[in-house]
């Protein structure tokens, strides 16, 4: 067990602390040491993993199974036995605290144990998920934003690392007409690249070379201000090399990142 879980695992609630502690517990481990894992210490120390990151809520119940199966290579006979004694003699006395376990056990082909579980304090049970509840909603919003890293690259650069940069749709059209093309295409950020420098060359242009194409052209004709923008952006960094927010979660150029 590392020394975060370590941690975590002394910040949990006292009456779940209480009762991982009692005796009862502690012969259920030694029972699945003695009776399945033949006194392996290494697989013992597995086992003690897999529990621990039950009761902190890292495993759900309904993984328990799957989980001892694949990480001690057991057959299933095995691993479900080992489950069972797992859900009915150390998680069972708190089952409150572990919504579902009744039907897992019984899914499992166990029997729901005939002695009552505690009757844990409504208060210290409805804090204790209140704080669950804005523990996982804080740890969803840290993962949200760790996920949308923004990457600045000129357009040339991203299409090349990102390809879906290219298929990017910019404007409202159905379709516009690429010279070169017999088909009218969607209004990508690739088709809107060849259009241009099939119209306007294949050189460095000037902002009023730009203008003339953006505000012009047959395709751009019905296109909105803000359309207009993302579109010039797009031929700005081809022409002067500016670079774009692309957002890894998004996986596009974030336009409103971007600052005139």
């Amino acid at each position: 067990m590392s020394s975060e879980t370590k941690n975590r695992f002394k910040s949990l609630p006292s009456f779940v602390l209480d009762n991982i502690y009692e005796d009862r517990s502690l012969d259920a481990i030694t029972k699945i040491r003695k009776e399945y894992l033949k006194g392996d210490l290494e697989k013992n120390n597995v086992i003690k993993d897999i529990i621990a990151l039950t009761i902190l809520k890292d495993a759900k119940i309904e993984q328990l199974f799957t989980v001892i199966k694949e990480a001690l290579k057991l057959d299933d006979k095995t691993a479900r036995e080992i489950a069972l004694i797992i859900l009915c003699e150390i998680l069972y006395p708190i089952k409150d605290y572990f919504p579902g376990i009744e039907d897992e056990i019984l899914k499992l082909g166990g029997e729901i144990p005939k002695e009552k579980p505690k009757k844990l304090d409504a208060q210290l049970l409805k804090r204790t998920k209140e704080m669950e509840a804005m523990q996982e909603a804080k740890e969803k919003e840290e993962e949200a934003k760790m996920a949308d890293t923004i990457i600045n690259e000129t357009i040339e650069d991203l299409i090349k690392k990102y390809p879906k940069v290219g298929e990017q749709v910019i404007g409202s059209q159905e379709a516009i007409e690429i010279k070169g093309m017999p088909l009218p295409m969607k209004p990508l950020v690739k088709y809107w690249l060849k259009d241009y420098q099939e119209k306007m060359d294949y050189v460095w242009h000037s902002n009023i070379d730009r203008a003339h194409y953006v505000y012009h052209d047959k395709n751009t004709r019905n296109m909105n201000e803000e359309e207009r923008r993302q579109l010039n952006l797009i031929l700005k960094s081809l022409d002067e090399k500016i670079t774009l927010p692309y957002s890894t979660r998004m996986k596009k150029i974030d336009f409103s990142k971007i600052e005139e």
